[in-house]
């Protein structure tokens, strides 16, 4: 009797929770068509809260053959320390995820990515909003370009995001507008986001919709 792999499945309180769009039978290999739509998920914490980690374990669960997973490094610094982290998950491949350098123009990054894609981690949005500020780029027009893209989406996108607003008051002028750009645009993501998730220590805590 075929029977269905489960193992590219998330399972919550006895209910199934696909994390792709296909379901493989193990006697067949004949491939069933599912209606589950791409998710849109935020992941927020402070330095070192296991965000990265989180997202990276996640997209590993999107496998299937002739598939890719993105992941877009915000910064030319973040790019080697991104590559360790990923390659850290699992040992084995040194390919279990393509690195796209975008600083500025996320939106023509969604827009432009290759047609296997199937899971996008954007790591991080508030090191992008920060490179924008400073260039003196328009960031209302910035932002609102990517959010456009965002809810067209055709993979699950994964946005990793700092919570900067729990610490003390910085003094630094330049610091404050990093801040209040970033907790701005964190309230505009959250709002549209199916799942938003807060890092806590490596534990993760949901406040909207599901865990990944």
């Amino acid at each position: 009797m075929p029977t269905i792999d489960i193992k590219k499945m998330h399972l919550y309180n006895n209910q199934v929770k696909l994390k792709s769009k296909t379901l493989y039978s193990s006697a067949s290999d004949a491939k069933i068509q599912t209606k589950r739509k791409p998710q849109i998920s935020l992941l927020l914490g402070g330095c070192k809260s296991g965000k990265s980690s989180y997202a990276y374990d996640y997209a590993l669960g999107f496998g299937l053959e002739n598939s890719q997973r993105i992941i877009i490094a915000t910064s030319k610094e973040r790019i080697n320390e991104i590559s360790d982290k990923s390659k850290s998950i699992n040992k084995k491949n040194d390919d279990l995820f393509t690195i796209i350098e975008d600083d500025s123009n996320i939106d023509f990054t969604l827009k432009n990515l290759p047609s296997n894609t199937q899971i996008v981690v954007i790591d991080n949005i508030s090191v992008w909003l920060s490179n924008l500020l400073e260039n003196n780029e328009d960031i209302e027009e910035k932002e609102n370009a990517f959010l456009e893209k965002l809810i067209c989406a055709n993979e699950d996108v994964v946005i990793i995001s700092n919570m900067m607003g729990l610490g003390i008051d910085p003094s630094d002028e330049k610091e404050k507008a990093i801040r209040d750009v970033s907790g701005s645009f964190n309230q505009k993501l959250a709002a549209i986001c199916d799942n938003v998730i807060l890092m806590v220590a490596g534990l993760p805590l949901k406040i909207k919709g599901d865990l990944l």
